[in-house]
């Protein structure tokens, strides 16, 4: 049995139903991201979960319990938003320490865990100050803190890293992950940031429309995308239109090129996606298959060039390593790039 069972969740509102049929068994100490665009539903399971809404139908246990008729205060679940929600008027201790004092723990207590917290959070030297005077990631160290304070059974994260500038949010999302981890405590994270999802997660659902489209580690969404929606929502694709020559073995020709994918594959039309990293510029050991293509545009990046190519009817984007010995191509060169069939996805036909 998992420790936290979300089976059949859906949630109306009017005649709009926002989630539909949503499953996912979490184990304890899991952390899962729920990844997808603005109104696909995450942060309305995320929600229901927390008890801040009653889902329409379907049920939520943690650790055996069925949790969905109770009121939030009596989940034990720590929760932290994307605002920082820090009382202005207290200080960062009294801001941790906060939940503690609604859930009646003694004095010394909760003296020692608000300590102990912000040893955790690398701010042991700032509990006296008020969040006006801290910058926005330490503010979201001490939201992080409070949520934890109570010992909670289940962290909530609803995209607490959107209001942080880009160093920061990198910084700040390994900082939580490590915390996540050394506590061993079960997460559920809300993002629209397909990075932060596929870098913080042992698993990845990735939602749109209210349904779960897929669910699988990093490695599997992005790789093995089960959908179309899923291969062009994560990660950058390129598309590539083929004709089908055995459908059997999936002999496939590409602009006056053939590969083959090894498995099988629709008859007729059908369009292959390729990731930027499965295309290479010359020969590369092991893509066997070789196409033409004229440079369409050069971005330098500094450590990466991106570079476009266009193949027959289709644009390609691709990235090289910059190199002081090897200048990138000019617009308008023509270029042999190479891919393997084995790394071609299927996306539709």
């Amino acid at each position: 049995m998992a420790f936290l069972e979300i089976e059949h969740l859906e949630k109306s509102f009017g005649p709009t139903k926002v989630v539909k049929n949503f499953n996912l068994n979490i184990e304890k100490g899991e952390f899962i991201s729920l990844l997808g665009p603005s109104g696909c539903g995450k942060t309305t399971v995320l929600r229901m979960v927390a008890g801040f809404e009653t889902p329409t139908s379907g049920s939520i246990r943690i650790d055996g319990e069925d949790v969905v008729g109770l009121k939030p205060n009596r989940r034990n679940i720590g929760m932290m938003f994307q605002a920082y929600a820090l009382f202005p008027n207290l200080t960062v201790a009294q801001n941790v320490a906060f939940g503690l004092k609604v859930a009646g723990v003694d004095k010394t207590e909760s003296a020692r865990r608000v300590t102990e917290m912000l040893e955790l959070i690398g701010l042991p030297e700032l509990g006296n100050r008020y969040p006006f005077q801290l910058s926005g990631g330490q503010q979201q160290r001490v939201a992080l803190a409070r949520a934890l304070a109570v010992q909670p059974r289940v962290l909530l994260l609803d995209e607490p890293l959107s209001a942080l500038d880009a160093k920061i949010r990198v910084s700040l999302r390994e900082e939580m992950r490590a915390i996540q981890q050394r506590l061993g405590i079960t997460t559920i994270f809300v993002t629209h940031d397909q990075e932060e999802a596929l870098s913080m997660s042992d698993r990845v659902v990735v939602m749109h429309q209210g349904i779960a489209d897929q669910i699988g580690t990093p490695f599997e969404i992005y790789n093995r995308p089960a959908t179309k929606f899923v291969a062009n929502f994560v990660g950058t694709l390129n598309t590539i239109e083929g004709e089908v020559m055995d459908a059997a073995t999936g002999r496939i020709r590409i602009d006056g090129a053939e590969v083959t994918l090894g498995r099988a594959v629709p008859s007729g039309k059908i369009t292959l996606a390729a990731r930027p990293e499965m295309i290479s510029l010359g020969a590369y050991p092991g893509r066997e298959t070789q196409v033409k293509g004229t440079i369409n545009d050069v971005h330098f990046l500094g450590s990466v060039i991106r570079i476009r190519a266009r193949v027959g009817g289709s644009v390609l984007a691709f990235d090289t390593f910059n190199s002081s010995d090897a200048p990138p191509p000019k617009v308008g060169e023509e270029v042999t790039l190479s891919l393997a069939g084995r790394d071609l996805l299927v996306v539709g036909a």
